[in-house]
């Protein structure tokens, strides 16, 4: 994935969820850890959906998928 992603999707959850800096990291739990909930992952899919042009089915919305920068980049890249 680019690093334009990136850089949009820890902007998104910068400044749209509340996610601190200091606790963004690439591995920083977001879903499993409480800092994005439910509605902020649904957010969070549109906000890809719009960037990446892709459907991401209701099912993939898990912390298996979501729970880090890393893993949503990985997710996206595996799709």
């Amino acid at each position: 994935m680019s690093a334009a992603l990136e850089a949009k999707l820890r902007a998104f959850l910068r400044s749209e969820l509340g996610v601190t800096d200091d606790a963004l990291r690439a591995d920083t739990p977001l879903v499993s850890s409480g800092l994005v909930d439910s509605a902020g992952l649904v957010r969070l899919a549109a906000l890809l959906e719009r960037e990446t042009g892709r459907i991401i089915p209701d099912k993939d919305l898990t912390a298996d998928h979501f729970d880090s920068i890393a893993q949503i980049l990985a997710y996206l890249a595996a799709a």
